[in-house]
């Protein structure tokens, strides 16, 4: 991954200026255009308890000990709705309304017609109207029955304690009936607002205001643009889940950064609501699955996929959250958290100051709230949250750089940042273009300092981009959000003064010697020996002839395929004193250095061997003595050794263990079986010279046993009958023809199934 020079003290303190003032700037917008952040001064948290408690017994429920828990929070579907239809006016309806940031009561209830606790949430506006009442039964049962007409008239119910002085219920209009229901109800006496009550059988009854009338419906709208990327991120999440099982299967992942974001991803957020009251079945998972424990679970697997494949894409790829994780914090570390800070201010400017002007742009306008609250509860946290989005970014930029075509690597940020964008979507708009051109770019500014400072520069900037707003609002309302603000100042301190520590330590410190993860020693490992078959792949070709003989009235033509190791084939031609042509061909067993050694030594004992004198079987009974003094335990060659005289086509033959020769003539195919033990093993030995004739426009045929032995997918060998057929077929053709039907043929044979061993073909035909 590229890399940034690093960055100076003077060059550090500019980004960290240029962030905050961007924070600065954002903010501002923010407070002066955004809903949410011109809330006022909200009613102390009493005043909504003992609304909460009042509207409880209206509707029938007694409470259980305790006092009800209160929270500001954030609504996302009253805010989309009040900006879809009301349009520009959606701003300054929601700030009259005081609804863009509610005061959400909760607590456990009892109803007489049921002893089981259940639980009871009332989302007031910051003025004491209820606008939102949902009921649950966390032990509720699929298969228990249930009283559908009770569940329809506490939502009734429900309606009626949300109506305001002088207002009444008008007619209903259903969206989706069964079991499980949708209704809008019309409000006389309001023009601006209508009531949707929901039915979810066994579990939930739901009733909330919201803005504009009921033909205004435009949430199903919202779910079909949501619908495309929760549709991709789910084909995401089940490829992360098997590129996951695959890497570990291979053990080619690095689980313990992963792990550490996942734990810090559950510590971020409340859990409290899983454990007081027991969900049953089914429910309880997904209750689990769609809180922190989910998001971290997710975080988990994303991360520990995503770095691993970038350590796996890039040998030098180091990240400082090691030497962060082992407290060796230094330079580069400080460095990564600073710039990362700044980089995270900025973004977190830029958050607010989009979603203010998306207010009063023409065309397009927020679908979501610039921030969530509560800022720590059961789904999560701003922590939580920027390491998720910090994970789906270096995994998205991790799989692009690992699966694009190679010609496509300049294209890589682009595609995994469109891909981020869709998938993730930190910012929402009601305009689809603007929301995908928005999360796009955002998404390529991350993955640039994902690639340009590493993975802790992108996870300290996503987590800063939702932290500071956070802390910003919980200073405001400091007296509801006392703990939010202390944990969210905490944190925020402890980002910068951590980077401080950092870059005024010594660089000694983290340029020690790390041990790198136990997957990264493999992958160097399998580098290594990959670099040294490709060594041995050359040497092999190395010891091949580079072209083949010239010989008056003769055609020759010889190849090797290597399998995919390094293997032993090996084929030779040497001219003696005499004017005669010697022909090897030849096979040593195994694979690595000891068989290329072999070779060499085979080729050398060749060259310093064969005189005018010699025939074939005395030079491989040489030969083989020469071996025995320098091969392994377990090494032999088979070796066919040829000594042609081109003026008269007389030649010896003698052979040491390797496939018979074949001979076309006439239009026939024979064999010269002459059997030898191969050489280097085994008791000694003695060879005997074969005579063979070549008359003119026959053809001699070596191949190694790679060729007959090799199995297609149903674990058929090649074997000889196919080899006579095409050499029956080609025989009338030149040699380097008959060299290439014989090892398309054999191609053809295996289909999708890889050589396991070389294949080498060497033609002799004369004119």
């Amino acid at each position: 991954m590229k890399r940034s020079e690093p960055a100076t003290r003077n060059q550090l303190i500019s980004w960290f200026g240029f962030g905050l003032a961007a924070f600065a700037l954002g903010a501002t917008l923010a407070l002066s255009l955004l809903p949410e952040w011109r809330t006022g001064e909200p009613q102390k948290p009493r005043f909504f308890r003992e609304r909460y408690v009042q509207l409880a017994r209206d509707a029938g429920f007694e409470l259980t000990p305790g006092r009800p828990r209160v929270e500001l929070a954030t609504t996302s579907r009253i805010l989309f709705m009040a900006y879809s239809v009301l349009g520009k006016t959606g701003a300054s309806w929601l700030a009259g309304a005081r609804t863009a940031v509610v005061a959400h009561a909760s607590h456990g209830v009892r109803r007489q017609s049921s002893g089981n606790e259940e639980i009871l949430d009332v989302s007031f506006s910051l003025d004491g109207r209820p606008v939102r009442i949902n009921w649950r039964d966390p032990s509720a049962s699929l298969f228990r029955p249930v009283d559908h007409a009770a569940f329809v008239r506490l939502g009734t119910t429900f309606a009626k304690l949300l109506l305001a002085p002088g207002e009444s219920l008008g007619s209903a209009h259903a969206r989706f009936t069964g079991p499980a229901s949708m209704e809008q109800i019309e409000l006389t006496g309001s023009h601006q607002e209508h009531l949707e009550v929901a039915l979810g059988p066994p579990k939930i009854v739901s009733a909330r205001r919201l803005p504009g009338s009921h033909q205004a419906n435009l949430f199903g709208a919202r779910l079909l643009q949501e619908l495309a990327p929760t549709l991709l991120f789910l084909l995401l999440a089940l490829a992360i889940g098997a590129a996951f099982l695959a890497l570990l299967l291979r053990r080619r992942i690095g689980l313990v950064n992963g792990a550490t974001l996942a734990l810090i991803t559950l510590a971020g957020a409340d859990l409290r609501p899983l454990f007081e009251l027991r969900t049953a079945g089914l429910f309880a998972l997904v209750d689990v699955l769609e809180a922190a424990p989910g998001k971290a679970l997710l975080v988990f697997v994303m991360w520990s996929v995503g770095e691993s494949l970038l350590r796996a894409v890039d040998p030098d790829f180091t990240t400082s959250l090691d030497t962060l994780r082992l407290g060796r914090l230094g330079p580069r570390g400080g460095r990564a958290l600073l710039l990362g800070f700044s980089a995270g201010a900025a973004l977190a400017g830029l958050r607010l100051g989009l979603y203010s002007l998306a207010v009063i742009v023409p065309g397009v306008s927020p679908a979501a709230a610039s921030l969530d609250l509560p800022v720590f509860d059961v789904t999560g946290s701003p922590i939580g949250a920027g390491i998720f989005l910090a994970a789906g970014v270096a995994l998205t930029l991790a799989l692009a750089l690992r699966f694009l075509p190679v010609r496509w690597s300049r294209w890589a940020t682009g595609v995994a940042a469109l891909a981020a964008g869709y998938a993730l979507s930190p910012f929402q708009f009601t305009s689809f273009s603007v929301e995908l051109a928005v999360n796009a770019g955002i998404a390529g500014l991350l993955i640039w300092i994902c690639r340009r400072h590493g993975l802790t520069a992108l996870l300290t900037a996503c987590v800063v981009s939702l932290l500071l707003p956070a802390l910003l609002f919980s200073a405001l309302h400091s007296l509801w959000m006392p703990g939010a603000l202390a944990v969210t100042a905490g944190l925020t301190l402890a980002i910068v003064v951590l980077g401080l520590v950092g870059i005024a330590r010594p660089e000694g410190i983290e340029t020690g010697a790390l041990p790198p993860p136990a997957f990264i020693r493999r992958l160097a490992e399998e580098r290594r020996l990959r670099h040294e078959v490709d060594l041995l792949a050359r040497m092999q070709v190395g010891l091949l002839p580079r072209e083949m003989p010239r010989v008056d009235g003769w055609q020759i033509a010889a190849r090797s395929v290597l399998a995919h190791e390094a293997g032993g084939d090996l084929y030779d031609f040497l001219r003696d004193e005499a004017g005669r042509l010697w022909i090897a061909a030849g096979d040593v067993a195994g694979h690595g250095y000891s068989c290329a050694v072999m070779q060499a030594m085979v080729k050398a004992g060749l060259v310093s061997l064969i005189e005018p004198g010699e025939t074939p079987a005395r030079v491989l009974t040489q030969l083989d003595r020469v071996l025995r003094t320098a091969g392994s335990e377990h090494s032999f060659t088979s070796l066919a050794l040829l000594c042609l005289d081109p003026a008269t086509g007389e030649a010896l033959l003698a052979n040491a263990g390797h496939p018979y020769p074949l001979v076309f003539a006439d239009g026939r195919i024979s064999e010269i079986s002459l059997p030898g033990l191969p050489l280097g093993q085994g008791p000694v030995r003695r060879y005997e010279d074969r005579q063979v004739s070549l008359a003119p426009a026959s053809v001699l045929l070596l191949c190694s046993d790679g060729l007959f032995e090799a199995l297609d997918l149903r674990g058929n060998a090649y074997g000889f009958e196919r080899a006579h057929e095409v050499l029956r077929v080609m025989g009338h053709r030149p040699p380097p023809e008959i060299v290439d039907a014989l090892l398309n043929d054999c191609r053809r044979h295996l289909g999708a199934e890889e050589p396991p061993d070389d294949v080498t073909v060497v033609v002799i035909k004369r004119n």
